[in-house]
């Protein structure tokens, strides 16, 4: 729970910096700037994202406390990763200019081009950071890179005006990283490769190399759908929907999954351990993100009228949608650190496979009669019938965990958000006060209250655990 606590507490120093900078920028900068670094990024994530070797988890993975072994292979494999991969961004810099019809990018493409090889230049040793869930020493190493990147970019914008200066910020925040990496922590690492060592570590990545295309197909596929078979307006109400209805509960889901599988992986011969410490997690997590769901759930008309604007009232539907996913998601997300923390990074890429499956046989027709709501409804059923019911499968088998168990877990959060989500929607539908913002706001309270209510009826009458673990974060806070 300390981890957490200071991995909260890294992801939102790092979104305030990400906004602060975002907001200065737009001031002095253009929307065409924006695009031309937006081209260059998507060419070399996506590279990033089909090479992913999957090293970090499969050292954090490790049952040894002592990785030290492992790294001078890790780092090896990293950097010709990063210089593989800036040599392919450099040769394709003129054709991706070409395809997207912007010479500008060509230029953009080879100077980020370096970012690639400063990760691979990185410490590993800073592995440890998470292994040993130290994460305030985490902290200190990401946040240092955001501060340059938020100065060194704003400065520059002022100086120079252009996209340049997000260019160049982005590659001396990437370079700072690398410097702090090895100001940080005191292992060197030399340009060596042992074959044992390497393949041990290759064998386990290649299965989340196999997810990182997997899940891009998941994840984007409903995009390429609506920009093809839609229009681009079509496209970027889905794209907005899809951000506020998942960004909620992945930032929560993001922060337990990122500590608890460093966790698990110390206790990955003890499966009862881990089933109980799963169970926990379960409770917590669902406890907070349930009601997020519901919430949006209930309040998404008023939201996009009142801070959107009526011109993004087509998108209500996508959003309530695209909620309801994100609960799911949100549930069963707390499945995946157990799978890679017990050896099986498979599970996630063969469970991902069936949801591609599913997604594909339906999202064509869905999205020509029912539009949006197609093309949401068909995500949210692909999860719901390719991926959940085999994460529970899995988990009857590896866990030994009971249905009953888990469900009754999952029972206290759905009736207090459940009930809490009626509430403000008959509120909603019985009151209109003129003023969107007003009644959003009168609306989000009332919806804590009676969450909070219901979850004090439940913990107090029929037994819900929901305060020891509030006392346990609590503790974690205050140590």
């Amino acid at each position: 729970m300390r981890s957490g606590v200071w991995l909260t507490a890294l992801n939102v120093s790092r979104r305030a910096l990400e906004l602060l900078a975002l907001l200065v920028l737009a001031r002095l900068l253009t929307p065409d700037d924006f695009g031309l670094l937006g081209i260059a990024l998507l060419t070399l994530t996506g590279l990033e994202r089909f090479s992913n070797l999957g090293l970090t988890s499969a050292l954090i993975q490790r049952a040894e406390e002592d990785v030290d072994r492992y790294l001078d292979s890790a780092f090896t494999l990293q950097l010709a990763r990063g210089l593989l991969l800036a040599a392919i961004v450099v040769a394709i810099s003129g054709p991706a200019a070409d395809f997207f019809g912007e010479p500008a990018v060509e230029p953009i493409l080879v100077v980020v081009a370096l970012t690639p090889i400063l990760t691979g230049l990185e410490n590993p040793g800073c592995i440890y950071f998470q292994k040993e869930l130290e994460f305030h020493k985490q902290f200190v190493f990401l946040v240092s890179t955001s501060l340059v990147y938020v100065v060194v970019t704003i400065v520059l914008a002022f100086v120079l005006g252009n996209v340049w200066a997000m260019v160049f910020g982005k590659v001396l925040s990437e370079a700072t990283q690398t410097v702090v990496s090895y100001l940080i922590h005191d292992f060197r690492p030399s340009l060596s490769f042992e074959r044992e060592p390497a393949m041990a570590l290759i064998n386990y990545g290649k299965w989340l190399t196999a997810s990182g295309f997997i899940y891009f197909l998941a994840d984007e596929g409903d995009d390429f759908v609506v920009g093809w078979l839609l229009s681009a307006a079509s496209l970027g109400f889905y794209r907005l929907a899809y951000r506020l209805a998942l960004t909620p509960v992945s930032e929560v889901t993001g922060v337990v999954s990122t500590v608890m599988f460093p966790a698990y992986s110390k206790i990955q011969d003890d499966v009862p351990a881990i089933r109980s410490g799963f169970l926990r997690t379960l409770q917590l997590t669902t406890a907070l993100t349930l009601p997020i769901g519901a919430g949006i759930i209930a309040v998404a008309p008023v939201f996009v009228a009142g801070v959107l604007g009526e011109q993004w009232t087509p998108m209500v539907i996508a959003l309530q949608i695209l909620a309801v996913y994100g609960v799911f998601v949100s549930v069963t997300a707390s499945f995946h650190p157990v799978w890679l923390a017990i050896g099986h990074p498979d599970y996630g890429a063969k469970i991902g496979l069936v949801r591609v499956l599913v997604m594909a046989a339906i999202i064509y027709p869905a999205t020509l009669r029912y539009g949006l709501l197609g093309t949401g409804g068909s995500v949210l059923v692909a999860y719901v019938v390719g991926g959940m019911p085999l994460d529970l499968y899995l988990a009857r088998s590896r866990l030994e965990l009971s249905l009953r168990r888990f469900f009754g877990v999952l029972a206290y959060p759905t009736a207090a958000a459940g009930a809490m989500g009626t509430v403000v929607w008959v509120v909603r539908d019985a009151v209109d006060l003129g003023l969107p913002l007003v009644e959003l706001a009168v609306l989000v309270v009332l919806g804590v209250v009676c969450y909070v209510v219901f979850a004090v009826v439940l913990a107090r009458g029929v037994g819900w655990g929901i305060e020891r673990d509030i006392r346990r974060l609590a503790g974690a806070f205050g140590d």
